[in-house]
C-alpha cells in the first residue's frame, strides 16, 4: 500500500505495467471515478477492473514515466497533477502515448487510495 501520494501514483502505473488487477483494486476506492481513458468515463472500481482486464488481454506497457508531479494536500485528500508517458504493444502493434493526468487521492487507514483519475492525451 502507498504511504505517500507520490508512491500511490507510482504504484498505479507500476500495476498497469505489471498487468496486476489485484494491485489496482487495492489502490482504488470502491466509488472510484475515471475520465479521459479508453472508455471515456468509468464509474466504480469494478468498471475500472473490467476495463483493465480487457486492456491486459491484448496489450502490455513496456515503459512508463511520470514527471513534473505536483501534489496539493488538503488534509486527508491530495490532488496530484503530472505528465505521463508510456510505450508498449497493443494488439501486436507498438504504441507510444503521453499526456497530462490528475489523480485525486484519499488517505484511509494509513494509505493513499485513488478516488479519481483523469487523463488528457497529448498529440504525438
Amino acid at each position: 500500500m502507498s504511504t505517500t501520494p507520490t508512491a500511490a501514483v507510482d504504484a498505479w502505473w507500476q500495476a498497469m505495467q505489471d498487468r496486476d488487477p489485484a494491485a489496482l483494486a487495492a489502490l482504488t476506492l470502491p466509488d472510484y471515478l475515471s475520465s479521459g481513458g479508453p472508455a471515456g468515463r468509468s464509474l466504480g472500481r469494478e468498471a475500472l477492473l473490467a476495463e483493465a482486464e480487457a486492456f491486459f488481454a491484448g496489450a502490455r506497457i513496456d515503459e512508463w514515466t511520470v514527471s513534473d508531479l505536483e501534489v496539493r494536500r488538503h488534509g486527508e485528500v491530495a490532488v496530484c497533477s503530472y505528465s505521463w508517458h508510456e510505450s508498449g504493444v497493443h494488439q501486436g502493434t507498438p504504441f507510444v502515448m503521453a499526456g497530462l493526468a490528475t489523480d485525486v487521492l484519499v488517505h484511509r487507514d494509513g494509505h493513499w487510495l485513488h478516488q479519481a483519475h483523469h487523463v488528457s492525451p497529448l498529440p504525438s
